[in-house]
């Protein structure tokens, strides 16, 4: 490994105390002892750790180490999909989904080392893509907000779309939501988020629980089709916290695990789905499970899309599995 060149590129502001800088530094000097050349790289905002990873390839690093969460990880493999260069995660944000599904010692010293071994794995992504116009997210806020089938929190965000059209191109490693997941994520106090961590997520989660109305959508996969409130696309076994909603899914296999969730009956009925997906049983749910290749995802309401925890824009979209697209450092 005396050759190689790795980046740090952490997120000051992730996790509970958002004071990164020391242990950034700290794992700089841990490679450096391994006979890795390291920089550092902290994040100034959102979406900039894409262009420092864009940077840190163009200018020779064999390895970008990303310090943060799970948003930071999926900003920083846009520009890695399909180059040969490593992912290194370190997790260190609010939710590490990916650290914990491919089982990554949180100690610095223990995660150096298996940086410094340089075992990797090839894994498949998913894709998610869209072309929007004005017209089509103007119609959808304005059908939202004459139903009110919208909080009043997210009708500014709403209102506030660009008046171009919209094209999305965006990688995911561990899976996409639709529907309920992505309005929790898009009604998360960042101040909150920031100072409790996950409880931002269950705080939100609640208050949907409690007045969320359901938007229908259709998922079409693999020719057949179904209608649903809330579906997610796995590509890996995680989700958040404890929760399981595709245990079949994998992250070297070209196909997705699609956990499927029609409208039911009562709020109650959707708090009994979160319970039995934090017992990891989401197959005695009323949810369909499904393996496919491709999906997309339409409706007359435009319900939100999250990959990886972010929310990146609304129906209609498409999801595709891109084969060995990226080398994953694993222990």
């Amino acid at each position: 490994m005396a050759s190689k060149r790795a980046t740090i590129i952490y997120n000051p502001m992730s996790g509970r105390f958002g004071r990164r800088h020391a242990a950034a530094h700290h794992m700089r000097d841990l490679l450096v002892d391994r006979g890795i050349a390291t920089s550092t790289c902290p994040t100034t905002g959102p979406d900039s750790a894409t262009g420092l990873a864009r940077e840190a390839l163009a200018e020779g690093s064999d390895i970008i180490v990303c310090y943060g969460g799970d948003g930071t990880i999926n900003e920083v493999i846009q520009p890695m999909a399909g180059t040969s260069a490593s992912l290194a995660v370190w997790a260190g944000g609010t939710s590490n989904v990916v650290a914990r599904d491919l089982g990554l010692p949180r100690r610095q010293t223990a995660l150096a080392d298996v940086i410094a071994r340089g075992k990797t794995r090839r894994v498949a992504l998913g894709l998610a893509s869209s072309n929007i116009t004005a017209g089509v997210a103007v119609e959808a806020d304005a059908k939202l907000l004459q139903t009110g089938r919208v909080q009043t929190s997210s009708r500014t965000a709403l209102t506030a779309r660009e008046t171009d059209a919209q094209d999305i191109r965006r990688y995911f490693v561990m899976m996409a939501g639709i529907g309920l997941d992505a309005s929790v994520a898009k009604a998360v106090n960042k101040k909150i988020k920031r100072g409790t961590g996950e409880l931002a997520y269950w705080l939100s989660g609640i208050g949907h629980l409690l007045f969320w109305e359901p938007v229908s959508f259709t998922v079409e996969a693999d020719g057949s089709t179904y209608e649903s409130v809330f579906t997610v696309i796995g590509k890996g076994k995680g989700y958040g916290g404890e929760m399981v909603l595709t245990p079949g899914a994998s992250l070297e296999e070209p196909r997705f695990e699609v956990f499927i969730l029609p409208k039911l009956a009562s709020r109650l009925s959707y708090l009994r789905v979160s319970v039995a997906c934090l017992r990891g049983k989401p197959e005695t749910t009323s949810a369909t499970i499904i393996k496919a290749y491709s999906i997309r995802a339409h409706s007359t309401l435009a319900p939100w899309v999250e990959v990886d925890g972010e929310v990146v824009g609304p129906l209609p979209m498409s999801f595709e599995v891109v084969p060995d697209a990226l080398s994953l450092i694993v222990p």
